[in-house]
């Protein structure tokens, strides 16, 4: 949604700019770039939709800022959708693996734990909402 400023014209020239930032921080695990940018051209609606795990024991308020800020910077726009994987719900989390490209990865063990960990859960809780809504649709 353009609230700013639009995303640049040359956004996929930029996006290997903040994969070397990202990849560079020691509190990033892994990152990914989910949403419409992974499909190609963006919309003129679009933002970059970018989501990052971090390293235990950070403060994922005032890093998020931080990214936030470098990452506009970097990609000279504003319409960013950072999302702190740490911190995401489980349907959230499950969508950004559906469709994601990574960004960075320096520590590959955690990000495939995460990625095992979030399908078997959210495979878990696909069948229990699946009956809760079925339930509900039953009973009323």
């Amino acid at each position: 949604m353009i609230k700013f400023r639009k995303l640049p014209e040359n956004i996929e020239t930029l996006l290997p700019k903040a994969e070397a930032y990202l990849q560079s921080r020691p509190d990033v695990l892994f990152a990914y770039l989910f949403g419409s940018l992974t499909k190609g051209k963006p919309r003129p609606l679009s933002d970059a939709d970018i989501a990052v795990c971090l390293s235990e024991g950070q403060d994922s308020t005032e890093t998020k800022m931080e990214i936030l800020g470098d990452l506009a910077d970097i990609l000279k726009t504003d319409e960013i959708d950072l999302v702190i994987l740490n911190s995401a719900s489980l349907p959230l989390r499950m969508r950004i693996l559906k469709n994601k490209i990574i960004m960075a990865d320096n520590a590959p063990f955690a990000r495939h734990s995460y990625e095992s960990l979030t399908m078997r859960m959210y495979f878990d809780f696909s069948k229990l909402e699946k009956q809760i809504l079925e339930r509900r649709f039953l009973h009323g």
